[in-house]
């Protein structure tokens, strides 16, 4: 018999509203408690002169006491017009009574099955009721307290977007994987289901139902990698071939595609895209530690501080060139091509840095999601190939001598031990030219490494070696540390600088390694 489909109450919706916000940073108390949210029966008591008759909304949302978001909940995903259309009614009736000016209304609708849905809204003094939005891009999640009070300053229908917390990443993958599992898309090949999506999402505003299919999907992926000119049109066919959602793999997802769109869209993911911040390599790092077996693709993500952190250290400067052998989704090379860039100050450096960056992989959809990561960021892609650096095809791409290089190898690669690709990433630097590569802590101490290190040593110069915190790619327990090595220079007597960074700012919680934020 097939299950019969029932309303479902709308308490999920204002639940789900309360959850996210407290995510966002809000403090989801009552405001007597020292919180920031009213519900529904609670208004007309602590806010007698609003001007509302028996009819409330479902939340108001105050900033120092006065209240400034209206939040409407309705229990189902086709609903939202009818929800952000309330919500700005009640802010207009608010408004009206003249005691307080509210220019902010949220609309949430949905249910755990289909995903829940949000619009943003802001009062415009000529234009009325506009979408909320971030460098063009209307938001789609509840609204942060930062991103409100930067939408009440700018007092024109735009706001900062807010960087999604690494909470609220670990939340959207651990969701979103079991969301794949119940679609039984295997493991290995749930990555690119995301890349696609993603994709399919900075093409386009987030899609209506009717576009919600694998057909829809890859023809917005190929929009966009078609939008790549400078690319042979061999790659670009690679690429596309590495994301494209076709066959018996993928025809179950399309009954969950709607869900999957709504838990990206609760990250903001098209207006986060447009700034400078990589959202596919934090994501992907939640995903891979928190809701996916890591052992499926065999890689381990460098955390995207620690990326950060071995390109200041190196001092990257636009002028140079950047190699990461072993590139995963691409977080050396975004840390170098945005800290590069922030450094020029001439539209020929700009040029040159986006050719600059060179990188390999050997998963295809890995090679692939590091080209969206760069594509996202205005180029840099390039060099990007999908190949191994330790073949002998690779020699001639690597003969091109680099200034810095970037690299977090394999751990423990039968046949390819971590030393192979030290070896290769000091190899193609310059003399003089930096390495920095996030190793093993047992490279420097096994005694099997003992005749390598000499080795190492005689042709290189180690300048610092920094051990990193234990538990720094939990839930994997690896210690590691950061080697920084000058190139073809030999080591000598030169002293080395020894270090441990004991707290890097994120700490365990609930098996999940998180920082935390608030309002």
């Amino acid at each position: 018999m097939a299950k019969r489909s029932f309303p479902r109450a709308e308490s999920r919706a204002r639940y789900f509203i309360r959850e996210k916000a407290q995510k966002r940073g809000w403090l989801v108390a009552h405001p007597n408690s020292g919180g920031q949210f009213l519900e529904e029966n609670e208004i007309a008591a602590y806010l007698p002169n609003l001007g509302l008759a028996q009819q409330r909304p479902d939340f108001l949302m105050l900033l120092q006491g006065l209240p400034v978001v209206v939040i409407e909940a309705k229990n189902e995903a086709n609903k939202l017009e009818v929800a952000i259309q309330e919500a700005c009614d009640y802010a207009d009736q608010i408004n009206k009574y003249g005691k307080y000016n509210i220019h902010l209304a949220v609309g949430a609708a949905g249910e755990e099955d289909a995903g829940f849905e949000v619009a943003v809204y802001f009062l415009h003094k000529k234009n009325g009721w506009q979408p909320l939005q971030s460098r063009g891009v209307a938001l789609s999640a509840i609204p942060s307290c930062s991103e409100v009070e930067w939408a009440l300053k700018a007092a024109d229908g735009t706001t900062a977007v807010a960087i999604p917390s690494q909470s609220e990443f670990i939340d959207a993958a651990v969701e979103l994987s079991g969301v794949l599992r119940q679609a039984k898309v295997e493991a290995p090949l749930r990555p690119k289901v995301i890349g696609a999506l993603v994709s399919a999402l900075y093409q386009t505003a987030p899609m209506a139902k009717t576009g919600k299919t694998l057909a829809a999907i890859n023809i917005l992926l190929k929009q966009m990698i078609q939008g790549a000119q400078d690319l042979p049109a061999s790659k670009r066919q690679r690429w596309y071939d590495a994301l494209e959602l076709s066959g018996a793999d993928f025809n179950r997802l399309t009954p969950f595609i709607g869900r999957i769109i709504a838990i990206l869209n609760r990250l903001n993911v098209r207006a986060v895209l447009q700034t400078d911040t990589d959202f596919l390599g934090m994501f992907y790092e939640a995903f891979l530690r928190y809701g996916y077996d890591n052992n499926a693709l065999g890689i381990v993500f460098t955390p995207r501080h620690i990326t950060k952190y071995c390109v200041e250290l190196t001092g990257i400067e636009p002028t140079h060139t950047v190699i990461d052998i072993a590139s995963g989704t691409g977080g050396f090379l975004v840390a170098a091509f945005d800290a590069m860039n922030e450094k020029s100050n001439s539209p020929a450096q700009r040029e040159f840095i986006r050719q600059a960056l060179a990188g390999f992989d050997t998963n295809p959809t890995i090679w692939a999601l590091a080209s969206l990561n760069m594509f996202f960021r205005g180029d840099g892609k390039s060099h990007i190939e999908n190949a191994s650096c330790l073949e002998a095809s690779s020699k001639e791409l690597t003969r091109r001598k680099f200034d810095r290089s970037y690299l977090n190898p394999p751990f423990s690669q039968d046949g390819e031990p971590e030393t192979l690709f030290i070896d290769t990433a000091v190899e193609v630097l310059k003399p003089g030219g930096l390495l920095a590569t996030v190793v093993l802590a047992g490279v420097f101490t096994d005694d099997d490494r003992r005749a390598w290190r000499a080795r190492f040593m005689k042709q290189h110069r180690v300048l610092a070696v920094i051990s990193l915190p234990e538990d720094l790619f939990y839930p994997t327990l690896a210690p590691t540390s950061i080697l920084i090595a000058e190139a073809h220079v030999p080591h000598g007597s030169q002293e080395v600088f020894l270090a441990r960074i004991w707290n890097d700012g994120f700490e365990k919680q609930n098996l999940k390694r998180t920082t935390h934020n608030s309002c």
